[in-house]
């Protein structure tokens, strides 16, 4: 037995076959004649019998898939199994066979020559499902002309298999239903499709009723937490009231010592020990001050001004910026606002001791002072400096020494 496998039936783009040979026309014949929703047709051809397998999927389309071998086989009823099977088979793969959207079996291609590899695949299961059944053959006898090859006979499975295997020998075309016209196994499938889609169904109105309570839920939770918000909010604000309320009452409206401290030489904001400025403060002077002093910024000990980085004002523009111990300059720099100059290095007596001066002029002369004499003369300093010293030329009573070095024409200052 060498069968041949052939596929056919009512395509989108019409009747067709696969392959395609003199065969066509029995098979639309066929489609023609079918008045059941499956059965097999058994059409003779010379020393050849066809086993058609057609199924009537809609009004006006068909599907069918045809065995031709030469002999007779002894059970059909294992052949529509066979045939089911593959049908089903299809349907589940989608590739010739599919459910359109009503859950109604239709075509998956126009054509059978875009999916000859699944043709080609299906029909070799065919072929092996038949060889492992086992169903039992018997040799096609001659053509049995006392029948008229128009002459067609329709049989029942449940007729008996004996009664169908002699229609075979003598008829040209012998059609076998089912009185169960649906098979079983491809109404299970059905069912579980129309099962599995309406749970699907279930299942979208349960998302979606999901989604519409997680909607709600997340609307209060968002006013929740905007309530939360401006709770909080209330909370942080009543406290920044309520400190700074504190900070009014105590620091401004009734500051205590620790904050202001009037010493009768000036007025004094920061920290006290023993009654006495002790830290990081400011010293406010009167306007009346003898030295001329407007206000100091740095830190004090036992009172005193006394720090590595103070800062002190005065009422002319000049300033002192450096370090200071007992109220005195030790070394640092000195801006004279009176003649545009400042001095930088040590002090004593809070007076220029060893160190330059540098006049901010066209001539950018600086001075340069060695043990507290002016190398250039005598220089005139203000009041807040010991005029005394200066007017003798004499800073602390020693020796001067004197050096001049000459710089770029265009420097920022010469010295001598």
């Amino acid at each position: 037995m060498n069968p041949i496998i052939y596929f056919f039936g009512t395509l989108p783009t019409g009747f067709s076959t696969y392959p395609q040979d003199h065969t066509k026309d029995f098979f639309s014949d066929f489609v023609s004649k079918s008045k059941n929703n499956v059965q097999i047709v058994l059409h003779r051809k010379d020393n050849l019998l066809h086993y058609g397998y057609v199924r009537r999927m809609s009004t006006k389309k068909y599907f069918g898939v045809c065995l031709c071998v030469d002999c007779i086989f002894n059970d059909v009823s294992r052949l529509f199994k066979i045939f089911d099977e593959i049908y089903t088979s299809m349907i589940k793969k989608g590739d010739i066979l599919k459910l359109n959207n009503e859950n109604c079996v239709d075509w998956a291609l126009t054509n059978f020559v875009s999916e000859h590899v699944a043709i080609a695949e299906y029909s070799k299961q065919i072929i092996d499902a038949i060889n492992l059944s086992d169903i039992k053959v018997q040799p096609l006898p001659p053509v049995n002309f006392a029948i008229s090859i128009n002459d067609n006979l329709e049989l029942s499975l449940e007729d008996g298999q004996s009664k169908i295997i002699d229609a075979a020998k003598r008829y040209t075309n012998l059609y076998i239903v089912k009185k169960e016209s649906e098979i079983e196994r491809v109404n299970s499938f059905h069912s579980v499709i129309n099962r599995k889609d309406s749970e699907i169904k279930a299942l979208k109105n349960s998302i979606q009723e999901t989604k519409k309570i997680n909607s709600e839920l997340n609307n209060k939770l968002i006013k929740a937490k905007a309530k939360q918000k401006n709770i909080t909010w209330v909370a942080v604000l009543g406290i920044i009231v309520l400190i700074f309320g504190f900070v009014l009452w105590n620091k401004v409206l009734f500051p205590s010592e620790v904050t202001h401290y009037e010493t009768g030489e000036f007025v004094y904001y920061g920290p006290l020990e023993d009654g006495k400025p002790n830290g990081v403060g400011v010293a406010i002077y009167p306007t009346n001050d003898k030295d001329g002093r407007k206000y100091y910024i740095g830190n004090f000990r036992n009172g005193e001004r006394q720090d590595s980085a103070a800062i002190l004002f005065y009422q002319d523009g000049d300033y002192y910026y450096g370090s200071m111990e007992g109220d005195r300059w030790k070394q640092g720099m000195l801006y004279m606002n009176s003649d545009n100059s400042h001095f930088v290095g040590t002090f004593q007596e809070n007076n220029p001791y060893t160190g330059k001066w540098y006049d901010h002029e066209d001539s950018q002369k600086s001075y340069s002072l060695y043990e507290g004499k002016n190398a250039s003369g005598i220089k005139t300093f203000p009041k807040h400096l010991d005029n005394k010293a200066a007017a003798e030329g004499v800073l602390g009573n020693r020796r001067m020494g004197r050096e001049k070095e000459l710089k770029g024409k265009n420097s920022l200052c010469k010295e001598r």
